[in-house]
């Protein structure tokens, strides 16, 4: 299956008009983003400074329960009955207690080794002993908090326990008073109406065990269980209140507080101060404004996009179209179209005129360039010497009927040929040094021996340079035969040689030679005379040969008749 995408075509003028509304729009758009996500960030931080408030505002209301019931245990433990730990009379003091005050499951009176001996609510060999805050209580001898228990004294619920020592007069422990309070009613100390939908206030011991949680999800987030490890971990790691955004035990991304609660400053947390409240609850309104302003703009921006296609189409487009078609006139060579009447004003105006004198311009340039191509055609078509054009690789585009009639190739044949193939094997490495020198100074020359298409050998000097042929750049070669110049030169050559070797053959005679006017002897350097015929051997390549002349022939020989 193939997928055809179209994209936009930025070609067009009317797409280039929306586009440009679409970049002026962008930073509207960007602001108006950054805006919304700063909107939301400050939703965030609002939001973060409530829920550390409402985590304070619990710990010190769990702070006041604490202290209430230190106090109530601290007033029980000096009534006459419970310092004589009388089992009777402080349970009747008890139970009186807790029906006045429902906020406590039960308080009860134990003996030094944890057994009870009084309670608000019956009882039967009941022993605390292993209970943390009676523990707590019987070392440290002061009041004790303890931890999420099941209690064992009365109905068996889920409780939060305190303790709180029996001391004498004279100091000595005597034995631990406990007030136990109801886990579901740590709810009531709070007022929640105002919590956002799907958030939650909660109290975990100093073990991370989920004392209290509203609203209620049995489900998710049940009493007497551990809180998602992830968050405890991240709470009991710090000595300060703290906040965070991570998911919670039901799944649901929130923004997270907690406070540490401490009998003492620096004491170890007894209990910490949870509430949550949806991080989507948060953003929900920052995200419906940015929704709202993003479709407003959008809106903005399809109006603006159709009002410019309407008004650039009869004021840009159609103008521009009419341009168009006449640059199509013109490249048709039809120089003497006019658009519509030039005397509007603006750029489209001046745009127009613009056009009309360029189209002017190319009118004269066409009629210069044509009488420019009829002179440059007839050198290349009757100009003696061969012309070449080929590209850097050396492949034979053009060439002029000198060229055709020197090789004996046709224009046809030249075309299918390399340069190389033009030149003797032994002047390959010219055609290297051609390209050499061309990169160095743009022109090239030399000589070199090419072979025509009858397999015969001329003698070429070449000079050439780049040039624009159809758009590209080319070298272009002109060629000379040489071949006559060369063979007269050699003529010459070998001629000049024999002349050379003709004048280091001859002896000359210079100067004044002393002759006898009488015997003909001639007197040599040394002042000897000689007779003629030795002194020119000796002073030139001459050879005598001796006869006798007619003359002598009748004065010395007059016996011999000689014709």
């Amino acid at each position: 299956m193939s997928v055809n995408v179209k994209i936009l075509n930025l070609d067009s003028i009317s797409n280039k008009l929306s586009l440009l509304i679409i970049v002026a729009v962008l930073p509207a758009l960007v602001i108006l983003l950054y805006s919304g996500i700063e909107q939301r960030r400050q939703s965030i931080e609002n939001t973060k400074r409530e829920v550390m408030l409402l985590t304070h505002t619990m710990a010190e209301t769990q702070n006041e329960t604490t202290r209430a019931t230190e106090q109530i245990l601290s007033t029980l433990s000096r009534l006459p009955a419970i310092q004589e730990m009388d089992p009777r009379a402080s349970s009747a003091i008890l139970h009186s207690l807790i029906e006045q005050n429902t906020t406590y499951n039960n308080m009860a009176l134990v003996d030094l080794n944890g057994d009870v001996l009084a309670s608000g609510r019956p009882f039967s060999g009941t022993n605390l002993a292993d209970r943390k805050h009676v523990r707590e209580a019987l070392e440290q001898k002061k009041f004790a908090v303890g931890e999420y228990i099941i209690s064992r004294v009365g109905v068996k619920v889920p409780v939060f326990a305190f303790a709180y020592p029996v001391l004498s007069k004279e100091g000595l422990l005597k034995g631990v008073l406990t007030a136990v309070i109801r886990l579901d009613s740590f709810s009531s100390f709070h007022d929640f109406s105002n919590l956002p939908e799907k958030s939650f206030v909660a109290l975990t011991d100093h073990k991370g065990i989920r004392l209290s949680y509203y609203p209620a999800q049995e489900g998710t987030n049940p009493i007497g269980k551990p809180i998602k490890s992830m968050n405890w971990e991240m709470a009991s790691k710090t000595q300060e209140p703290g906040i965070f955004i991570n998911r919670g035990s039901d799944g649901l991304r929130r923004i997270f507080a907690f406070e540490q609660v401490r009998l003492n400053n620096g004491g170890t947390p007894y209990v910490y101060v949870w509430a949550g409240i949806p991080e989507t609850h948060i953003l929900r309104p920052a995200n419906a404004i940015l929704v709202r302003n993003m479709l407003f703009m959008i809106l903005v921006t399809i109006i603006s996009l159709f009002l410019a296609r309407m008004v650039g189409k009869r004021t840009i487009i159609a103008p521009a179209q009419r341009l168009v078609a006449l640059t199509r006139r013109f490249a048709q060579g039809d120089f003497n179209s006019r658009s519509e009447s030039t005397d509007k004003s603006g750029e489209l105006g001046e745009l127009t005129k613009a056009f009309h004198d360029m189209a002017d311009t190319l009118k004269e340039s066409q009629r210069t360039l044509r009488e420019s191509e009829s002179r440059y055609r007839k050198i290349y078509e009757t100009i003696s010497d061969c012309l070449f054009i080929a590209d850097f690789e050396g492949n034979i585009m053009d060439a002029n009927p000198a060229a055709c009639q020197t090789y004996g190739y046709s224009l046809a044949e030249f075309k299918n040929l390399h340069a190389m193939a033009l030149i003797s094997p032994d002047s390959h490495h010219v055609f290297d040094d051609y390209l050499k020198n061309l990169k160095k100074t743009g022109v090239f020359s030399g000589e070199t021996t090419d072979i025509r298409k009858d397999g015969s050998t001329i003698s070429t000097e070449v000079r050439g340079s780049v040039v624009d042929y159809k758009g590209k750049k080319c070298l272009i070669a002109l060629i000379r035969d040489v071949t006559l110049r060369k063979k007269a030169e050699k003529e010459q050559e070998n001629l000049i040689k024999k002349l050379q070797k003709s004048f280091e053959e001859i002896k000359t005679l210079k100067g004044i030679i002393p002759i006898c006017m009488h015997c003909k002897e001639i007197r040599d350097d040394q002042g000897y005379w000689n007779k003629i015929e030795k002194y020119i051997t000796e002073h030139s390549e001459a050879q005598f040969s001796h006869g006798i002349c007619d003359k002598c022939l009748k004065k010395h020989y007059p016996e011999m008749d000689i014709k």
